[in-house]
């Protein structure tokens, strides 16, 4: 009868073992601290993203998604950074971003519901990119204060870590106060 309870504590034992592993791996090969204004007012400086991997999402993302993404923001430059935005163009489309700001999607106006009214970049030139059929053409939610696809061009499907699953906003926790920096990116 000994041995049968021993089997028991030992399996118990096994079985949380192995939920604390699982939870270790995604807690940790999955968490991501948001660094910047890029993406305000949705996610500030200093918030934390839980991301769903690339492979558990099939590398497939939808218009609106939030992605994390390892790119390299100078041609020809080897250093990737970790970078967190949303999916605007899809594989195979064209983009246009106009000089006001506004996104177009093969000719026709993109609603981001999602955007700060001041978050449009400043005037500029109209440019286009036509994403292959493996690529994202990704853009912050503060346009203003943004290093995206309108600068590094569309990412390829293979740099995307994966789809922000949920957030975990830090500002006021730990005597945090909230950033003003989007304020005045602006």
């Amino acid at each position: 009868m000994a041995r049968n309870d021993f089997r028991g504590v030992s399996a118990a034992i096994a079985c949380i073992r192995n939920a604390a592993v699982s939870v270790v791996r995604v807690l940790f090969r999955s968490l991501f601290l948001v660094r910047g204004d890029s993406m305000c007012p949705m996610l500030r400086d200093g918030d934390l993203v839980c991301v769903r991997p690339a492979s558990a999402e099939g590398r497939s993302y939808r218009r609106g998604s939030v992605v994390v993404a390892e790119i390299s923001l100078l041609e020809g430059e080897s250093a990737l950074a970790t970078s967190i935005k949303r999916v605007i163009g899809l594989p195979g489309e064209l983009v246009r971003v106009s000089g006001d700001g506004a996104v177009w999607i093969e000719g026709a106006t993109l609603a981001e519901p999602y955007l700060a009214p001041a978050a449009r970049a400043a005037p500029g030139p109209d440019l286009s990119w036509l994403c292959d059929d493996d690529e994202y053409f990704l853009l912050g939610d503060n346009r203003a204060d943004s290093m995206d696809s309108r600068r590094f061009g569309p990412v390829p499907a293979s740099a995307v870590i994966g789809g922000m699953w949920f957030r975990l906003p830090t500002h006021g926790l730990f005597g945090r106060r909230p950033s003003n920096r989007a304020d005045l990116a602006g």
